[in-house]
């Protein structure tokens, strides 16, 4: 019998000498995120629908001042959060102090963009979703642009290099400024 040597917290997930299973571990858990994705955007979509639409429209007719707004608001909330989480915590000479108001308000200074880019998110992805659909000369339900738009965006992200450090940033600016001008509006 074949000694199997585990990688984790049990042999059943990934062993150690199965290449292959862990190929298939990593596209299940990328597939279970992209769905998980998609059920949070759709939700958002679905519960928020007045500001998704505003978020769709912004996107669709400034899509450049849209992306200039969340990255301006990406560097103000980053700078901030990094500032406060600088500050959060205290070398001492054998310990560290935690200082939990810096703590805190750092947790909501990041937390406020990333909320935002998820709502913004819904309308940027509605907007790719109808650009496919213009493409394919159908009509197709709001739903299924949606999804359409969504699963372009993340498999766009997928690309080493460009996909990371070019498309997901445009992105996440994107979709925060989106989401910033649909609370605005």
């Amino acid at each position: 019998m074949k000694e199997v040597i585990v990688s984790g917290a049990s042999p059943y997930l990934m062993p150690r000498d199965d290449p292959a299973g862990k190929i298939v571990f990593v596209l299940l858990f990328g597939a279970l995120v992209l769905l998980c994705f998609f059920a949070l955007v759709t939700l958002l979509a679905a519960v928020f629908r007045g500001q998704t639409g505003r978020a769709h429209r912004a996107v669709y007719e400034w899509p450049f001042r849209t992306m200039l707004i969340g990255a301006a608001g990406w560097l103000v909330f980053g700078a901030g959060a990094a500032w406060l989480y600088s500050h959060a915590y205290i070398e001492r000479l054998l310990e560290t102090e935690i200082r939990p108001g810096y703590l805190a308000a750092a947790t909501i200074a990041g937390g406020i963009p990333l909320v935002l880019s998820l709502l913004g998110a819904a309308g940027l992805f509605a907007c790719l979703g109808d650009r496919v659909a213009a493409l394919r000369d159908k009509e197709t339900s709001e739903l299924r642009k949606l999804f359409t738009g969504s699963v372009v965006a993340v498999f766009a992200t997928f690309f080493p290099l460009v996909g990371w450090f070019v498309v997901l940033p445009l992105l996440l600016a994107t979709a925060l400024g989106a989401g910033s001008r649909s609370l605005l509006r």
